[in-house]
């Protein structure tokens, strides 16, 4: 394997997708749901495909309460109890009854872990305050900016009693040789190889015949309702369903991610969006991968 940077905070993340593995009839469930909760983002970061209109239009819509409200019914059902995440192709305090949804979550699932990554333009005193009075249990800040949002976020989270493991900041600017950041290319939409790690290997060769446990352990929901297979799916082309026709268990189980599940299993990338992607997909969520082996519906 090539050499990659690994991101500090990935160890975290892995903990929580290995204590959040559970059932559900025999079939093991996601231990992370993602929610794209917006069609815009306030930045226009070179490394995102945000910042390519040919490729990212920003639109000032969002999920509605009634279809979240929904897709947490459908988690109730199945007694889910792991982390409820909103990140992936957003800025998700651009949503303006977040408070509402962390309120819904965390009333009708208060066993899951509710969570937020943001670049923390948005944030003051008071917006963070309203965020964990609704119920978040954490924060994670992606600072692109330098070292002097570190005492900016300190500040802040020291302002309201909060401590670091509320509110985790993120180096995500230039700093000895590196971003920070296990670095993709985000399904061939940027150059990834601009940003890696000084002393990491370049990638040059795509499809990677290699596995990836995305699709094991993980599942995202757009703002529209529509699941798409990982938060590196920027081109949005691949969805496996609607949570607003099917319920999310339903979807999870279904045969086209088993199809998928067995394809990567098999490191065999050889499809869009995969064989433009060069994530390291076996990062975390191992556990999740042999046990999906276990059940007989993937394909060896």
């Amino acid at each position: 394997m090539k050499k990659r940077f690994i991101d500090p905070s990935t160890n975290r993340k892995n903990e929580i997708v290995k204590e959040k593995l559970f059932f559900y009839n025999n079939i093991p469930l996601f231990s992370i749901i993602e929610f794209n909760l917006y069609g815009n983002c306030n930045r226009n970061c070179s490394f995102c495909p945000v910042s390519d209109p040919l490729v990212y239009e920003k639109k000032h819509e969002g999920i509605t309460v009634a279809l979240f409200e929904k897709t947490i019914n459908d988690l109730v059902a199945i007694n889910y109890q792991g982390k409820i995440l909103f990140s992936a192709y957003s800025e998700p305090l651009l949503h303006k009854e977040i408070h509402t949804l962390i309120s819904i979550a965390k009333q009708k699932l208060p066993l899951s872990r509710v969570e937020i990554v943001s670049n923390g333009d948005l944030l003051t005193p008071t917006k963070l305050k309203q965020l964990f009075d609704a119920g978040l249990d954490t924060i994670s800040i992606s600072m692109y900016d330098g070292d002097h949002q570190i005492e900016h976020f300190n500040t802040m989270t020291e302002a309201i009693g909060l401590d670091a493991t509320q509110v985790v900041l993120r180096r995500r600017y230039y700093k000895d040789g590196n971003y920070g950041i296990t670095i993709s290319n985000r399904s061939g939409l940027v150059n990834s190889n601009e940003y890696r790690d000084q002393n990491e290997s370049e990638i040059n060769t795509l499809p990677l015949h290699e596995k990836c446990y995305y699709p094991f352990y993980m599942i995202l929901i757009d703002y529209t309702g529509d699941v798409m297979l990982c938060p590196h799916d920027w081109s949005r082309k691949l969805s496996f369903g609607n949570v607003q026709e099917k319920s999310i268990v339903e979807i999870w189980e279904g045969k086209a991610l088993n199809a998928i599940r067995s394809k990567l299993s098999n490191n065999n990338r050889n499809f869009f969006p995969c064989s433009k992607c060069d994530v390291l997909g076996t990062l975390m969520g191992e556990d999740s991968f042999d046990a999906w082996g276990n059940t007989g519906l993937i394909a060896k």
